[in-house]
């Protein structure tokens, strides 16, 4: 039997240094997670090159380009799984059925291979021909990619897989799970650096890069995403996941909501996106910032909450009244869309009959209503009646860490930090949370990564 790994905890010289090197070749910053397992990524790359660590570590700090390709197979590897946000896939398979001519998908940052493979599925399960379409799968590290050209997964990685779908197209043992051939002859994989190579395509009828912008510093992002554009056809398809919507902005893509989830089209030529109200920014959760809840731009910080001025809030229709059969739920859902309209005075109004029935998320609301007056006690207050009602929000909790950083008081924002990622533990990532707007547990979760400071790019 082969013996585990130990891995000796790295001093923060060394993580930084490691971190340097894979910023440096693939752009990537890591999630706290991730960071943790450098340790191992270092001794598993070392034992693969047939190296002492030391003498591993001293050549990969020094950039030598074996040691580099070699640690980043083993550190930038993401969990995946077949039929992750099955609704964007099934949308695909519907687009290319009613399309004409060939369909070439590309699938960017696809790790070990589940997510081009789960395309090709999805393709020929809604009938689409094979001579008909393509799907490329690309991956900055040539670990990722041997490994989804073997196209043996465990069992783990097909658990979200409808029955029939995987009767149809994985040949199921005891402890491994293989891609059919039928499969695996659409699929293309091939090496690809989204931060420094241009695109490997042109004309794509659909792009997924699902949970890898993420990682990536707000700096890099700008281009990987014009790059993404730049390989659709016009007219074709970008799929993103829920958390990376935000970097889309400002693109000339329209949107279309589908089951729920946003995806984004390319115009044809001489078409105009539908106008919209601009979506916020990625959410980055920092001590001294505004509400996690109130997002930032990409490129400007978003003004506070605050009244309307008066020509707007005349020129927009009051919401309608409550009836008294009115349910909580469509008094939330008015109260929202106030704040979008910008008619803030209405949206408390809502928020604070919601609240008479007890509703953790009109506190919520609440307490964004307050900060955008100035009154940031106000809102912890409202927060912390929201948690009274609701112990485990872990929205609450997030709040509470940039509230108390304004009120100066860093130990409680600390304390606030912690709740929140207790409330997290054992969710999937995927799992959108309660609270005033749609976040993931993954989003926030990373979110609320100590250290980050707000600069003019963004979060760092």
């Amino acid at each position: 039997m082969k013996e585990p790994v130990r891995a000796e905890r790295l001093n923060e010289a060394t993580l930084g240094g490691l971190e340097t090197v894979l910023r440096a070749a693939c752009g990537m910053v890591l999630a706290p997670s991730v960071r943790r397992s450098l340790g191992t990524a270092l001794t598993r790359a070392a034992e693969a090159q047939g190296l002492p660590k030391a003498e591993f570590l001293q050549r990969l700090l020094a950039r030598d380009t074996s040691a580099v390709e070699a640690f980043i197979g083993y550190a930038v590897i993401g969990e995946t799984y077949f039929f992750r946000h099955p609704e964007q896939l099934r949308e695909l398979g519907r687009l290319a059925a009613a399309s004409t001519g060939p369909f070439l998908v590309w699938s960017a940052g696809c790790a070990s291979g589940e997510e081009p493979y789960s395309i090709t599925m999805a393709l020929l399960a809604a009938g689409v021909s094979t001579d008909r379409f393509r799907v490329l799968g690309t991956d900055v590290s040539g670990r990722a990619i041997a490994r989804a050209q073997q196209a043996t997964y465990s069992p783990w990685s097909v658990r979200r897989m409808e029955p029939e779908l995987e009767r149809r197209f994985l040949q199921i043992r005891p402890d491994s799970v293989n891609v059919s051939p039928e499969v695996r002859t659409r699929v293309e994989l091939r090496r690809h650096n989204l931060v420094t190579d241009p695109p490997p395509v042109a004309g794509a009828q659909a792009v997924f890069c699902r949970n890898v912008l993420i990682y990536f510093p707000p700096e890099v992002i700008p281009g990987v995403m014009e790059r993404l554009v730049a390989a659709l056809a016009p007219g074709g398809w970008l799929f993103l996941s829920p958390a990376e919507l935000p970097f889309a902005q400002g693109l000339g893509l329209e949107e279309r909501e589908v089951e729920g989830q946003l995806i984004l089209r390319r115009p044809l030529p001489g078409e105009r996106p539908p106008a919209r109200a601009s979506r916020p920014g990625p959410l980055r959760l920092v001590t001294r910032a505004p509400s996690p809840l109130r997002r930032t731009q990409p490129t400007a910080r978003v003004a506070p909450v605050s009244k309307a001025p008066a020509s707007q809030e005349a020129a927009l229709p009051p919401p309608p009244p409550p009836t008294a059969g009115s349910s909580l739920v469509a008094t939330l859902e008015q109260a929202r869309a106030a704040v979008r309209d910008g008619r803030f005075d209405a949206a408390e109004e809502l928020a604070r009959l919601a609240a008479r029935e007890l509703s953790p998320e009109a506190y919520l609301l609440l307490a964004m209503m307050a900060e955008g007056r100035g009154d940031v006690q106000g809102a912890v207050d409202s927060v912390r009646k929201a948690l009274y009602l609701e112990p485990q929000l872990a929205v609450g909790h997030a709040m509470l860490v940039a509230l108390y950083g304004q009120l100066g008081q860093p130990e409680e924002s600390e304390r606030a930090r912690r709740n929140a990622l207790r409330a997290l533990e054992g969710l999937d990532d995927e799992q959108v949370l309660r609270g005033v707007e749609e976040l993931t547990v993954g989003g926030l979760r990373r979110a609320l990564v100590p250290g980050m400071k707000q600069g003019k790019s963004g979060a760092r």
